[in-house]
């Protein structure tokens, strides 16, 4: 999978949990602050991501990914491809 796919896909899974239009989501915008995320919707989003990449990311790099440049940067820690 490409950096740009990777991307793609992160993108899709905060947008359907989060419930928001792909197109307001940044790489440097924040997802509790400036979207609504809550501590449940990181949760299913680690989960998605975990599916979606074929890792297993502990639960306490959830506090880190805060938007989509810091979630790539974990995927990156947890081998993601």
């Amino acid at each position: 999978m490409s950096d740009a796919e990777r991307e793609a896909k992160v993108r899709e899974i905060i947008a359907d949990v989060v419930e928001l239009d792909e197109s307001s989501l940044t790489r440097t915008s924040l997802l509790v602050e400036e979207h609504g995320a809550d501590s449940l919707d990181a949760i299913e989003i680690l989960t998605h991501l975990e599916t979606a990449f074929s890792v297993e990311i502990d639960p306490k790099a959830a506090s880190r990914m805060v938007n989509v440049d810091a979630i790539l940067q974990v995927l990156d820690e947890y081998g993601a491809k």
